[in-house]
């Protein structure tokens, strides 16, 4: 490492304070490096620096309702937070520019927001390439703290952690210990006492607010001497020096009083807590040397809230009123043990984060934040329905019989094939009210990391231990932080084992998923993400049906759509209160189905189909309409998509005759209804309508899409999904069987999956838990309507 820029501001001591910790670092890592410091006001123009600090005491000390004002916008409107973040980071990031070229570093630092915000400008605009990093010198990061183009955030402790993933979910974020020099560590009280002429004792209270010593100090001051005779205050007003004069023309001998030092370690070694205002750096240098903080009538705006986090995490106790502080230090000298709890909870924190030298190894050696691009329409459908109750995820379920010298499928096997999953190696971006969805290249994610081992017991029948895999295993929806799930459970009689993987819907489809998972088995690589999708616009995803001579297809297809209207209300009697799932699972012999389908004249697919339809009509009974309305995706897959990740399918909305009939009339009808659909060219009209809506805003397609995706226009989900009709095997185990696992929509309690497996017809049933006996009895229904079926 030769050339290191630190970019900082003289707003106050504390981010400057922070900077020189980490030059200190820098140069005990790379001894070599040669260091550059910007101001980043100095920069802003003429002026400007004087200003800034100006408003910002201001706001503090005569209009805090301003600044609260402003920080609460930041956090509760994301297009304020959005639009404000663009402004500054285009302002500074411009007059950071010529600097940064100059010097051309191998690696920044920031200790300032504005600071911050200008480097990802700089980054996001390909103007800076070198590693960046960001240290946050107060408890709560805020909005403009935090950055997805800064490629390492360090907060002050994990409830910052989240705070800051609540601003930038794609930011990388750890914990640093405190940015303070090394001189604030535990010491020696009474000698720090003895040195300053403190009586060693008495209860030594220091009162900090800072380099600027703005805040309730006087007030602060005069509650202390209140306390009790066994207090003694020392006010350290910093460069303030009129408060210290103030403080000074009291004349009590009690209070001391202190203008600026260069020894503030000192003081803080010396007391048995310190007083302040915020969680700045005058809090984290206490906590370096283990002493407990009381915040006093804390500033406005990020005062208040990282008093809050240290609250939370037990290091500081809180007073805002007249006579609150006076009470905190009276309980805290007749509860020792209370005072002796809060110290060891600052000196614990000191000891779990992350070093300040080991942070900027990892920040140089990487991995940096990883690369983004935005979902397609067609998958950020999934993003934007998927609700807490009804979280869209996909799946499989594997069944696998021994090898041939009897021994289980292994945890190495099961990696292998997980590591095929689509979205393994993703974070999934839920985007805002003004950015839209993204995937995000996560670091160094391997199979082991969202696989999990479940070694059943040794009389465990197969059947009973896959159901209750699948409740347990399914009914926990995958999160966007980590997409994929997977689970091997092994110990069933017999040397049996299965594989459960779960997937965020927006990572692929069935199709994919399935074709992933068996091109692993057969040593085909891992399927490739597609590129970054461009902007969406009607030229290049409606119009070129036309370059395809499809016009009148798509045309057809949009107007059976529109006619179609609301689908007719199914009596469910149930309502989907959470995402816990039953899944009934059954099984056709796949060479009769195809004999009957061939027999009637009909394709498998609309056989299937038919005994769907049937099973419905037996579960609803009188209740039962004549049609019910059942959303059937249908791939729109070609030769350049086959094996590519992502939804590639449309749907046809089929009003599947569900009403009293002889089966040979219902499998007729649901011949006819569903060539009526696909002729019209529903399954691509629906692609269409879904890419179509990608061209509104964020806000928008949010609301659309929960709109189109819902019990509205559909009363159940069924799929016929192609799987592999050869023999599968993975290293010698034999993948026997294949359950494809659906999600519910919004107001549908029924999804039923369908899909070829070698010689079987594989059907999983997915209904809320509380509907489980629906569930088996609509699975079970299937196979014995085939039963049925005409020889």
């Amino acid at each position: 490492m030769e050339r290191v820029l630190i970019v900082s501001a003289n707003m106050g001591q504390g981010h400057n304070a922070t900077a020189r910790v980490l030059e200190s670092g820098v140069r005990e890592r790379w001894p070599g490096a040669t260091i550059e410091w910007i101001d980043l006001l100095d920069l802003l123009g003429p002026g400007m620096a004087p200003l800034l600090r100006r408003l910002y005491v201001a706001n503090v000390e005569t209009t805090p309702w301003l600044y609260e004002f402003f920080y609460r916008a930041i956090w509760r409107l994301p297009w304020f937070a959005a639009v404000s973040r663009w402004v500054v980071g285009q302002w500074c990031g411009r007059r950071l520019a010529r600097s940064v070229a100059r010097f051309a570093p191998e690696l920044v630092l920031s200790t300032y927001p504005m600071a911050t915000a200008g480097l990802a400008w700089l980054r996001r605009s390909g103007r800076l390439s070198a590693p960046i990093g960001a240290w946050v010198p107060d408890f709560a990061p805020h909005p403009f703290w935090v950055y997805r183009s800064v490629d390492l955030t360090m907060v002050m402790h994990e409830i910052a952690v989240r705070q800051a993933l609540e601003s930038c979910p794609a930011a990388r974020v750890a914990v640093s210990v405190p940015p303070v020099r090394a001189e604030f560590r535990p010491g020696d009280r009474a000698a720090a006492r003895q040195r300053l002429g403190l009586p060693p004792d008495k209860f030594v209270v220091v009162i900090s607010c800072g380099s600027l010593g703005f805040g309730a100090v006087e007030a602060a001051a005069l509650e202390l001497l209140d306390a009790d005779p066994a207090v003694r205050p020392v006010a350290i007003c910093g460069r303030n020096e009129a408060l210290a004069e103030r403080l000074r023309a009291w004349g009590e001998p009690r209070l001391c009083v202190v203008g600026w030092t260069d020894e503030p370690e000192s003081y803080v070694l010396a007391s048995d807590v310190l007083v302040t205002n915020n969680g700045g750096v005058t809090a984290m240098e206490a906590l370096a040397c283990g002493r407990p903080v009381l915040i006093h009538r804390a500033i406005a705006a990020h005062g208040k809230a990282s008093a809050e986090v240290m609250a939370a995490a037990g290091f500081t106790l809180r007073s805002e009123k007249d006579g609150e502080l006076a009470a905190v230090v009276r309980s805290l000298i007749a509860e020792p043990a209370r005072l002796k709890t809060m110290v060891e909870n600052a000196i614990r924190h000191g000891e779990t984060a992350v070093p300040i030298v080991t942070a900027l190894e990892s920040l140089v050696e990487g991995p940096h934040n990883g690369a983004t691009r935005r979902l397609r329409p067609e998958d950020a459908l999934f993003v934007h329905a998927a609700t807490r109750e009804v979280p869209q995820q996909a799946g499989a379920v594997l069944l696998f019989d021994p090898k041939p010298d009897g021994s289980p499928v292994t945890l190495a096997d099961a990696e292998y094939l997980v590591s095929a999953t689509p979205g393994l190696h993703t974070r999934l971006l839920p985007g805002t009210g003004l950015w839209r969805p993204k995937w995000q290249e996560a670091r160094a994610r391997t199979a082991a990391d969202v696989l999990d081992h479940v070694e059943t017991g040794p009389d465990a029948d197969l059947e009973t231990s896959v159901t209750e895999a699948m409740d347990e295993f399914f009914s926990v929806a995958v999160t966007p932080e980590h997409p994929v799930r997977a689970r091997l459970v092994t110990g069933i009689e017999g040397g049996q084992g299965a594989l459960l993987v779960a997937l965020h819907h927006a990572a692929s489809d069935g199709i994919a998923v399935i074709a992933a998972l068996v091109g692993r088995t057969r040593g085909k690589t891992v399927l490739a993400p597609p590129s970054p999708d461009r902007r969406f616009s009607l030229r290049d995803n409606v119009f070129s049906a036309v370059r395809r001579r499809e016009a009148g297809e798509l045309a057809r297809g949009m107007w059976a759509l529109a006619k179609a209207g609301p689908a007719s209300q199914v009596r469910w009697e149930t309502r989907i209160d959470g995402p816990q799932r039953h899944f009934a699972r059954a099984h056709l012999h796949a060479p009769d189905v195809r004999a009957a389908a061939r027999r009637i004249g009909v394709p498998t697919t609309d056989l299937v189909l038919a005994l769907v339809a049937e099973a419905l009509h037996r579960e609803l009974g009188e209740r039962a309409p004549a049609r019910m309305r059942v959303l059937i995706p249908m791939s729109i897959r070609d030769t350049g998509t086959i094996r590519q990740p992502g939804n590639h399918t449309g749907a046809a909305s089929v009003d599947l005759p569900t009403g009293a009939m002889p089966l040979p009339d219902r499998i007729r009808q649901t011949r006819e209804l569903l060539a009526a659909q696909v002729g019209r060219g529903a399954p691509k009209a629906g692609h269409a309508v879904v890419r179509v809506l990608g061209i509104f805003p964020p806000w928008l397609h949010h609301r659309l899409a929960r709109l189109v995706y819902r019990g509205t226009w559909f009363s159940a989900l069924a799929s016929v999904l192609p799987g592999a009709r050869s023999l599968v095997v993975l290293n010698g185990a034999r993948v026997r069987t294949v359950y494809p696992v659906l999600s519910l929509a919004p107001g549908v309690p029924v999804a039923i999956g369908v899909m070829t497996w070698a010689d079987r017809f594989t059907v999983c049933v997915t209904v809320p838990v509380e509907q489980a006996a629906r569930g088996d009895r609509l699975a079970g229904g299937v196979v014995e309507a085939f039963s049925r079926v005409p020889r």
